[in-house]
């Protein structure tokens, strides 16, 4: 073998082992992105809450009937729970009025917690209107919220959004007393029937539509988060009287 094939064999084994050095060091220098167990790629920590730039909290995570997330309010869409009382009327200028049902539950609580014993006719239980006072009123435990711009009643008022009912029910409010006994709609009969027909024929400047589909209110009681509510029928049986007088005329009514 001549000299000149010995070093050019000896150059290229050389640079064969350059090469593998510079693969070596691309690798291990290359930079890794570690993402944690609790971490999604493009996110911040699961669970982590990003406030807005103006330090308000954010709405509730969607999941909680009508936007309330303290599970002791007991939210209920489509439900007006009776009572046995109505401590605060929602209705009126300027009433009872507030912006979510959410402040509806939490003005039940403050009413709870300041009213109903004894000495406390003369407390003030609301901050924002500081005229409001106890009286000989119980404390609230019962909650009713229109939620929408105008609220169907069978009765002689307009009712319209941001109405807050304070009520109180005696015994287990658990069992809350409920017309609809936790049906969400009116009954498909009923709504088929002439106004004249109704339960109370609300007049046409009170309510000039139809009957509507859904029970429009939103209703809570005050209970611990791991109690079970269940609607229990009311004192007045108006819903069942009305089916069971308008069947052969208007249809059964629904289940």
């Amino acid at each position: 073998m001549s000299r000149g094939l010995v070093v050019c064999i000896v150059l290229a084994a050389a640079l064969l082992a350059l090469a593998a050095v510079k693969r070596r060091r691309a690798v291990t220098s290359r930079p890794v992105r570690v993402v944690a167990a609790t971490q999604r790629p493009g996110a911040g920590l699961l669970g982590a809450v990003a406030l807005p730039s103006d330090g308000t909290p954010p709405p509730p995570p969607p999941g909680f009937p009508a936007g309330v997330s303290d599970p002791t309010c007991h939210a209920r869409e489509h439900t007006d729970y009776m009572g046995e009382s109505a401590p605060v009327w929602g209705l009126g200028k300027p009433g009872f009025h507030l912006a979510s049902p959410a402040d509806c539950c939490a003005a039940c609580q403050a009413h709870n917690a300041a009213c109903g014993k004894k000495g406390a006719e003369a407390a003030a239980w609301w901050p924002a209107r500081p005229e409001l006072r106890c009286g000989r009123n119980p404390g609230c435990n019962l909650w009713v919220f229109c939620p929408a711009d105008r609220c169907f009643a069978f009765d002689i008022h307009v009712h319209e959004r941001g109405e807050c009912w304070l009520k109180h029910q005696r015994h287990n409010v658990t069992r809350p007393k409920d017309p609809h006994e936790g049906r969400t709609t009116y009954p498909e009969a009923m709504r088929r029937a002439p106004r004249k027909a109704w339960p109370w024929p609300v007049e046409a400047k009170i309510w000039p539509g139809e009957m509507p589909v859904h029970v429009p209110w939103v209703s809570g009681v005050l209970a611990p988060a791991s109690e079970r509510v269940v609607s229990a029928p009311a004192d007045d049986h108006w819903r069942e009287r009305w089916c069971k007088k308008h069947e052969a005329e208007y249809g059964k009514c629904d289940p």
